[in-house]
């Protein structure tokens, strides 16, 4: 419940983002520097008592996560600027792939047969949503996507690694780094009042809930079944932007979606009886 809220809490954003007439840069900046504090208040109001020393104890794992979570955001908000919402999104779900090979590899820790058959099938419907991106044109953006995937698979791995810690600073101090890099050049002064309205909104509500919940959810459940319950702000982000600003989606990120939803309906479905058989 932990990490499906925060997926659908961060599936608004492509909403205000499309919304924005900004450029990039000025987005990630934006994003970057308010989502930081708000991130850090996620973690005190969480960390009532003994916050100092989760933050003492944070060491190499809070780097790692800082460093990814950084990669990720710029990664993530050039490909939203250069290929469509539906197809960044959908992409986005090969992050479970890469959270269970690396949980594998690096924490030797057992992924459950159902959670590796969603993925294979997360994985069809990305080979569908990048068939789509090629006709479109926009492989550049769907490209980042993918190393956007690669970076958050990283991340909730090493928060698997330390599941005694909260490591929400981590990704505020990522958010600083991310709000830095856009500001070598971004350009501020070119957002109106109503581009800066839509920034406050992602920046200090929708950002830090989403993924203070996000980066809580590998210290209950495994680091590939947090990002398999992530892809849910794919299917809901394409699905608000359609609504909202009218931006259908490809043919093929269509079918993918589809695809995706089936995925997901049916890994809760065995989940859920797993959990059963054992209760």
């Amino acid at each position: 419940m932990i990490t499906s809220t925060g997926a659908v809490i961060l599936s608004v954003q492509g909403v205000p983002i499309r919304l924005l007439e900004v450029d990039g840069w000025t987005l990630l900046f934006a994003r970057g520097v308010m989502s930081a504090p708000g991130l850090f208040v996620f973690f005190l109001l969480v960390e009532r008592t003994g916050w100092r020393g989760q933050l003492r104890a944070m060491g190499l794992a809070g780097v790692m996560v800082a460093v990814l979570f950084a990669l990720d955001n710029v990664m993530f908000i050039y490909a939203i600027t250069n290929t469509s919402v539906a197809n960044t999104l959908l992409m986005i779900n090969l992050s479970p792939m890469f959270a269970g090979l690396l949980t594998r590899i690096v924490l030797r820790e057992a992924v459950p047969r159902r959670t590796w058959l969603a993925i294979g099938g997360a994985s069809v419907a990305t080979v569908v949503i990048l068939l789509g991106s090629l006709v479109s044109g926009d492989l550049a953006g769907t490209l980042a996507a993918l190393v956007a995937a690669v970076a958050v698979g990283g991340t909730l791995v090493v928060l698997r690694s330390r599941p005694a810690l909260n490591l929400v600073p981590a990704v505020a101090i990522g958010a600083g780094l991310v709000g830095l890099i856009g500001l070598t050049v971004a350009s501020p002064a070119s957002a109106s009042p109503r581009d800066w309205v839509l920034l406050v909104l992602i920046g200090l509500l929708i950002v830090p809930v989403a993924f203070g919940l996000i980066a809580t959810g590998p210290r209950y459940i495994p680091a590939a079944e947090v990002a398999l319950l992530s892809l849910l702000q794919t299917v809901l982000g394409a699905f608000w932007v359609w609504i909202a600003v009218g931006e259908a989606p490809h043919g093929a990120t269509v079918a993918g979606g589809l695809m995706l939803i089936l995925v997901l309906a049916t890994h809760s479905v065995a989940t859920l009886r797993n959990l059963d058989a054992k209760g």
